[in-house]
């Protein structure tokens, strides 16, 4: 990494500290070094965390483009492109660390994965370590280019980067453009907010029309519009039977996921009970260690 290589050990990541200030750079040696469930905690969990975001921002110079190393974590030894400000950055190697324990004993070389909502490819490349095949899907345009940027950036093979979102049919809509928060949209946008036109398939045509390998195991994080997805792969459930981890962002998502998956004889489990939503649920037609949805 060139110039002042920082390591940052409580987060297992390493960046380039000429790029901040040196006040800066004591800020982040600060968080650096703080235990893991402090940090998380004034970031993520106290009330006013988003105020406490920002001001770790201004202090660091921020927010900005940077690139990390990860030294430890699901993705120990890759180069990552993010912004300070995501937590990719704020978390390091502990990003969705339930899920990511949850994946090392779940996961097959011989899977197949589809990656829904890949973002900017930390997941991808978390599946690439096991997985024989992943296709990340992406409809973001801008985002689009950071996935392929980090997949280029580690040589990584396996993954198929796709710009296109999954919904229940073929279509085009708008896309909210919210960093990992962006949601496809129908209907007018009265907010002013940047807005991308995006590219969305039905899974069942990706696989039995475009004869595209079918998923053993599916990802879905899609802010809020799981069932749609899920509801263009009823031949993909039927027929594959593979695993499914979803993040779900309320009740009712929660609700319209479960009742398709119970259509074709999955159980669901909680991964990580946090008691709150955002949570992450695991769903297949055999037994999954994991906490029992009530």
């Amino acid at each position: 990494m060139a110039g002042e290589c920082m390591r940052l050990a409580a987060t297992g990541v390493e960046v380039d500290g000429s790029v901040f200030s040196p006040f800066g750079r004591a800020v982040l040696h600060l968080l650096g070094w703080m235990p893991s469930r402090l940090r998380d905690r004034l970031l993520f969990e106290v009330r006013g965390a988003a105020v406490v975001q920002k001001a770790v921002q201004r202090l660091i110079g921020g927010p900005r483009d940077v690139r990390v190393h990860f030294t430890a974590g699901p993705i120990r030894g890759s180069d990552f492109e993010c912004s300070t400000a995501e937590r990719y950055f704020l978390v390091g190697a502990r990003y969705e660390a339930a899920v990511a324990e949850m994946l090392r004993s779940e996961l097959q070389t011989a899977d197949v994965v589809y990656d829904i909502g890949a973002h900017a490819g930390y997941s991808a490349l978390m599946f690439a370590r096991v997985a024989g095949r992943v296709y990340a899907f992406e409809p973001s345009p801008f985002t689009f280019q950071r996935l392929r940027q980090n997949i280029g950036l580690n040589h990584v093979g396996v993954v198929t980067a796709i710009n296109a979102g999954v919904w229940d049919n073929e279509t085009s809509l708008r896309l909210v453009e919210d960093g990992s928060y962006s949601r496809v949209v129908e209907g007018d946008v009265t907010d002013d907010v940047p807005v991308a036109e995006v590219r969305l398939l039905r899974l069942d045509d990706f696989v039995y029309r475009d004869g595209e390998a079918a998923a053993t195991f599916l990802k879905i994080d899609v802010e809020g519009n799981a069932a749609r997805c899920l509801a263009g792969a009823r031949q993909l459930l039927r027929r594959s039977r593979p695993r499914v981890l979803l993040e779900v962002h309320d009740s009712i998502e929660e609700r319209d996921c479960l009742a398709i998956l119970a259509e074709y004889g999955y159980d669901a489990c909680a991964v990580g009970v946090t008691g709150r939503y955002p949570c992450h649920l695991m769903a297949s037609t055999s037994a999954v260690e994991a906490s029992p949805i009530a």
